[in-house]
This record gives C-alpha cells, structure tokens and sequence, in this order.
C-alpha cells in the first residue's frame, strides 16, 4: 500500500522515540488504516543512532518455539563459531547480534545453535529465555549509545494463546515490555493492532494500567482524503467520498477498479457489492452453525443500530454480539472513546442498505 501522508502521526510517535522509554505504546486503527506504512516510513526517518526491530506476527502460529522462530531470524554459523571459541554463549549471542544489526531488522539474527538453545530453554549449564536474552541484547545496544526499538506488528495474530494456554505468554511478552520501559528504560516498545478488543483484554490482563499508552492511526481526514484523491485523478471527490471516505485501502481498491477503464459509479457499486458478499457470507456461516458466535437476529439487530448513524456507544450493544462484529472486522471499536462504528464507509453502506 502507498505511503500517504501523516505528518500529525510521523511527529507524535517521533516525539515518543525520541525521548526515555517509559511506557508501552499501542499504534491501534481500523483495518486498511495505515499502520504498518505509518510504522515504516517512520523508522526509515529515525537517525542512524536508533536500532529498530520490527517484528510481524502474520507468521506465527502458536506455541513458545513458534514465538522465537518469528524473533529470529538464522545467520550464518561461521562467526558464531569463531565467537564462542572466546566468550561464554550468552555474551557470544550478544555480540553476534552486535555485529549483525543494521538500523532498521526485521528479526533478531541469531545462529540456528542458538536459535534452538533458546526455544528449549536450556544451553549447556546456561539456562537461557528468550525475554532475558533480549534484555542482554537491548541492554548493550544501550551501552554503545543505541536507541533500541522493538516494533510488534498485527500483535492480534497471538490472541489464540489466551484460550490455548490461558494467556503465559501473552503475559510474559507484556511483563518484558513493562521491564524494557517502565522499569530499566532500555528500549521503546511498540505494538501494533487493528483489533481493539484484542488490546482491552491484554491491558486488563496483563496489568497495563499506568503502564500503557495509545496512539491513533485512523482513516484520513475529508481534507487529507481530498489531497489523495488529486494524486489519483480522481474528479468525483464528493462521491467518492461519500462511500469510500479515508481509508488508504480502499482509496487503493478504487484506483485498481479505476484502470480496467469503468466508470466511477460502476466501481464504487463493485466495491459495496464485495463488502456485501463479505458480510453476508458471515452471516450465512453463523445462521449454518459453521461458525461460532451468537444468533444472527442478534447481529442484524446490533447491526440496525447504524441505520441513521455512523458511529455509536459501545454499551448499546450486547457483548457477545460486540465482541462478534469486532473480532470478524465487521467494527471498529475505539477503546479510548468507547464508541464503535463500521470498519468502512464502504460497509456503513451495506448495513444501511440492509434494513
């Protein structure tokens, strides 16, 4: 997805880097909203001191062993071997990453020995965790001059080891965030979501309170939007704005459906007809009992609620039902608002269409 302009958000998560770490900060939006492009083009402008680790959890599918392996990333032995012919094996794995680290990773690398020393927990007499071993390595990036950073993308991903294992995990990565900002201040920690309920839960559970901080990464404004719209071409502005409104993604969708040569109005309607097959395959799958969740009636009118508005409180709709909609990316729930409205402008349509 394109890069579109942020300048108020590039500023705000600036001034969060740049000072001392603190608290955890979750970078939270609706789907499609920009995040990962915001998260990218911020750290591409971070000066040459910082060491930025960004982290995507679309790989992971479960388990301890799984975690590391989404972490690190395997390097070549030959200096690994070199190294611990001279140093003790944590100090050796330190350094190896040391040496290893640009400005902006997308994993830890690390040698595969290693790698598999810390998912079994164990090297020699060592005994070796991955959040420990992390702190080693955030703490010398901190006494060379660094500025660590550690980067959680689509954190919801790992929402599934709460019902597997009753949330350790999940725990243990919070506490290590806790300790990496509020307590030894060794690295800025950032995470990343599209799923709000998702953060609700690990901020209750984990104990985030006084600990956790929020940015917004929303659709663009009506003005911005406009902005995007001329570098498309497109002409229709308060037409497509009326159902495609700011969200970087669709404005996407439309230019694609744009260059097969369709007129604006023919594209728009395919775009509100994907978003309605989307939904009601949902609610076919849920009236069929093929997928778990409460009684379609109930959705539907949970649903009606957005006939006449766009956004309304949270409180106003059942929980389950809430949680439902949510978690199937059919709501955006703003946990700091407390209100909850379409994840599109595109689906807003197809629900007042609905009734």
């Amino acid at each position: 997805m394109p890069f579109f302009n942020r300048e108020k958000e590039i500023k705000e998560i600036k001034a969060i880097l740049s000072g001392e770490p603190n608290v955890v900060w979750f970078v939270y939006g609706p789907i499609n909203s920009g995040k990962t492009a915001l998260l990218m083009q911020v750290i591409e402008e971070l000066p040459e001191d910082y060491r930025v680790f960004y982290i995507n959890f679309r790989g992971f599918e479960g388990g301890y062993r799984k975690f590391t392996r989404v972490i690190f990333k395997v390097g070549d032995d030959s200096l690994w071997k070199k190294l611990r012919e001279k140093l003790d094996i944590i100090s050796a794995g330190v350094e190896y990453v040391e040496r290893l680290t640009k400005k902006i990773n997308t994993g830890i690398v690390l040698p595969a020995e290693f790698i598999r020393c810390l998912q079994v927990g164990d090297v020699d007499e060592n005994k070796v965790d991955v959040f420990n071993y992390l702190e080693e390595v955030m703490k010398r990036f901190k006494e060379k001059g660094f500025k660590p950073v550690l980067i959680f993308d689509e954190l919801q991903v790992i929402k599934d080891e709460i019902n597997a294992t009753g949330m350790p995990l999940l725990a243990r990565l919070f506490n290590f965030f806790v300790r990496m900002t509020k307590e030894t201040h060794l690295c800025h920690c950032l995470c990343a979501t599209s799923d709000c309920l998702f953060i609700e839960e690990i901020y209750s559970n984990a104990r985030l309170e006084g600990r956790a901080k929020y940015v917004l990464v929303d659709d663009l404004s009506k003005e911005d939007a406009f902005k995007v719209y001329e570098g498309f071409g497109f002409k229709e502005k308060e037409l497509i704005w009326e159902y495609v409104g700011g969200k970087p993604g669709d404005i996407v969708s439309l230019f694609e459906e744009l260059k097969r040569g369709i007129g604006i109005e023919e594209a728009l309607k395919l775009l509100v007809a994907s978003e309605r097959g989307r939904l009601k395959w949902k609610l076919r799958l849920l009236k069929d009992g093929e997928k778990p969740g409460p009684p379609v009636e109930k959705i539907m009118s949970a649903l009606q609620f957005f006939k006449e508005r766009e956004e309304v409180e949270e409180h106003l709709i059942e929980g389950r039902v809430l949680k439902f909609l949510i978690e199937e990316n059919v709501l955006f729930y703003n946990p700091l608002t407390g209100r909850v409205r379409p994840q599109s402008r595109l689906l807003w349509h197809v629900i007042k269409d609905l009734f």
